[in-house]
């Protein structure tokens, strides 16, 4: 009898253990969420005057993107992107945005890689880093820390590298994210990448020539 109470002890023991355990994760888990809070935006605007664009917001064409530098398919949209910029490139009738949609939930490093695109924005070089991320997805996209990454990217772009790390850990500019992602939710947007051309939601990837030929046909 004894050893019978002895081992149901240990089991009981072990069960509230794990219980721990496992709420001590969720709570971790929960902080890490809960920390970022979008909502959809009652009023919003697809173009703010502070965002990350090529040209100017009254051009006769505007393509916004709103994008998660994890996610695949916005890394199999970049160089379709890279190429029509380029044919674009010095048509002053031609203005590209692009605006941050984290898919956090789903894709870890989400968050923190917008963070570093934002903090390299705030030193200047916000384009070079956005390319940066993209073009090394499959570098960092799985890393359990992509920070020391980012940071090879910062210095090799010539930032103050402890400004930006210091930018990234601090989640500094976690409000500019959040409020990307307000408007995108109040504009319908529920995947990456979502495009809108002057105004119209186009999801997913557009091939180049579908994109290409929309883009001549609104500049006639």
């Amino acid at each position: 009898m004894k050893k019978e109470v002895l081992i149901m002890i240990i089991i009981a023991a072990a069960i509230v253990g794990a219980g721990i355990f496992l709420a001590a994760n969720d709570h971790s888990v929960q902080q890490t969420s809960s920390s970022f809070k979008p909502t959809p935006a009652a009023n919003p605007v697809l173009i703010p005057k502070d965002a990350h664009m090529t040209g100017s917001p009254s051009a006769k064409v505007q393509l916004v993107e709103f994008g998660d530098y994890q996610c695949p398919a916005c890394g199999e949209a970049y160089p379709i992107l890279k190429q029509i910029l380029n044919d674009y490139k010095n048509n002053p009738n031609f203005n590209f945005v692009f605006r941050n949609f984290p898919l956090y939930t789903i894709h870890p490093n989400a968050l923190e890689s917008a963070e570093a695109a934002e903090a390299a924005a705030a030193q200047g070089k916000f384009w070079q880093m956005h390319d940066m991320l993209y073009q090394t997805q499959n570098t960092w996209a799985e890393a359990s820390d992509p920070l020391p990454d980012f940071t090879g990217y910062a210095q090799t772009l010539g930032l103050d590298v402890n400004k930006f790390k210091s930018d990234v850990e601090s989640e500094k500019y976690q409000s500019v994210l959040e409020k990307d992602e307000d408007d995108g939710l109040g504009l319908g947007v529920d995947e990456t990448p979502t495009f809108f051309l002057n105004g119209k939601k186009e999801p997913g990837v557009i091939s180049y020539q579908n994109l290409k030929s929309q883009i001549d046909s609104l500049l006639k």
